[in-house]
């Protein structure tokens, strides 16, 4: 069962710089005024209110650090993850939260969210939850039909499987409710968009709520700020964060960067244990007439021995040790220069810039530096530019 620790290495090392990188002590906000005119008055209020924002984010939404600290094991494992940033009517107050990939359903032929036709986010509720934000008034207070079991595809079978984790449920009040919202743009009978007075027959922007289990419709919200009616635009809800950009909509992780790598040095490793272990404990072979006894399994102790019957014949005669070869050196060669080549590729191995001559010019151990982190710096841009967007949409709430 070992599996050399390839990918999981390079997954705990990215989350760890991107979270020292991107989730600092104090809070991970930078206020920056772009005016050329601003005032003392300008630099205090930004100050205040970069204050205040990390203060919220740290004290107040005490969830979004852990929140984003496993968005980021997920973003280097996968490729792919998702910031949902909304206001929250149970905690009255802005939230951003991470949403797995598999519960956001986005056609692959969309090059991001914000030319994607239709979003559909998929969440798993309590009974109790539900029936809250029908009390506010968020949901449409209606009858709804006892939760289904979750249907499963093989994968997620397989997954849970290996995890050893149950889904079913015996008790149909402690099912979730799988709950659909649909982002999509609609033409409502009644609500139409208007052009000079008369309806254009445009489709707006609508965030549609659906319950599965009973294929009711608890709302129909629209999605567009009301000073945009001329021709509405839809709302920002979810943030995209890449590792690497794929051919698709969904880009490449280390699972797809090392994944093949990480099961050849399984097998090497796997086969390299294997050759030890029978290279110290072989089989053997026993001639026909030594077989006469009562059993040919030898558990020898340490200064005890067994009983052979070899029929008078001597017993190296009798007995042949199977030829089994010693672990290869070659093998283990193999297996260092595929380790080496993923930790490079995947860029967890530590380019040691400090050793060499002593004399060293700085800039050239700058140039060394900077070269080696190019692909480190690079993934830290792309976090850099989704968390911007991120905290944008939180402003707008705030």
């Amino acid at each position: 069962k070992v599996r050399h620790p390839l990918l999981l290495e390079a997954v705990l090392r990215f989350q760890a710089n991107a979270r020292s990188e991107m989730l600092p002590t104090d809070g991970p906000v930078k206020i920056r005024n772009d005016t050329n005119n601003s005032t003392l008055i300008d630099d205090q209020l930004a100050n205040a209110y970069q204050k205040d924002f990390n203060h919220y984010l740290t004290a107040t939404a005490s969830e979004y650090y852990p929140d984003t600290d496993r968005m980021f094991l997920l973003l280097g494992f996968g490729g792919t993850s998702f910031k949902k940033v909304y206001f929250c009517p149970l905690r009255n107050r802005p939230v951003s939260e991470s949403v797995d990939a598999d519960d956001l359903i986005v056609n692959n032929s969309a090059t991001d969210l914000s030319n994607a036709k239709r979003i559909t986010h998929r969440v798993y509720m309590r009974p109790s939850t539900v029936k809250r934000l029908q009390i506010l008034g968020v949901y449409r207070d209606i009858e709804l039909a006892t939760p289904q079991e979750k249907s499963l595809d093989s994968v997620q079978e397989a997954k849970a499987a290996q995890q050893g984790i149950s889904t079913q449920s015996l008790d149909p009040d402690d099912r979730d409710r799988e709950i659909y919202e649909v982002y999509c743009e609609l033409d409502i009978k009644g609500f139409e968009h208007r052009h000079k007075g008369k309806p254009s027959g445009l489709e707006v922007p609508y965030r549609v709520t659906i319950d599965v289990s009973s294929r009711e419709i608890l709302s129909i919200v629209r999605n567009y700020d009301e000073d945009t009616k001329q021709l509405p635009e839809a709302r920002t809800t979810f943030v995209k964060y890449t590792f690497v950009p794929g051919f698709g909509f969904y880009d490449i992780g280390l699972l797809h960067i090392l994944g093949n790598t990480t099961n050849a040095v399984t097998a090497a490793w796997r086969e390299l244990l294997d050759s030890g272990m029978f290279n110290n404990f072989p089989g053997f072979l026993m001639a026909d007439m030594g077989a006469r006894q009562n059993t040919n399994i030898f558990r020898v102790p340490p200064g005890g021995a067994a009983l052979v019957k070899t029929g008078g014949m001597p017993i190296n005669q009798a007995i042949m040790p199977l030829p089994y070869n010693p672990p290869s050196p070659a093998l283990m060669q193999l297996v260092d220069n595929m380790a080496q080549t993923g930790q490079r590729v995947g860029g967890t191995s530590e380019q040691q810039v400090g050793e060499g001559r002593a004399d060293a010019p700085v800039g050239t151990t700058l140039a060394i530096l900077e070269r080696t982190l190019k692909i480190s710096t690079a993934v830290q841009g792309r976090l850099h530019y989704a968390m911007k967007n991120e905290f944008r949409l939180l402003k707008a709430i705030i």
